[in-house]
């Protein structure tokens, strides 16, 4: 839910609905400017910060959750 929260705010779209399979590919609003956006969003939520290769990693919704998955253990 927070990282849909993100979303919404990023792509100013209040009723976007995302799902894990949401990725660069099929989701129009999510391009280059957007992902800047959406990772800095990501950060500020979680308190995480990502590493350069990460951030070019980041493709899909499912790509973001286990990534802040994996920094909250």
């Amino acid at each position: 839910a927070r990282v849909q929260d993100v979303f919404r705010a990023e792509l100013d779209d209040e009723d976007l609905e995302i799902g894990p399979d949401t990725s660069q590919k099929n989701l129009k609003p999510w391009d280059s400017l957007a992902h800047i956006r959406l990772v800095s969003g990501i950060e500020s939520e979680f308190d995480i910060q990502l590493s350069l290769s990460e951030i070019e990693q980041m493709t899909s919704v499912r790509q973001f959750v286990q990534l802040i998955e994996g920094r909250s253990r």
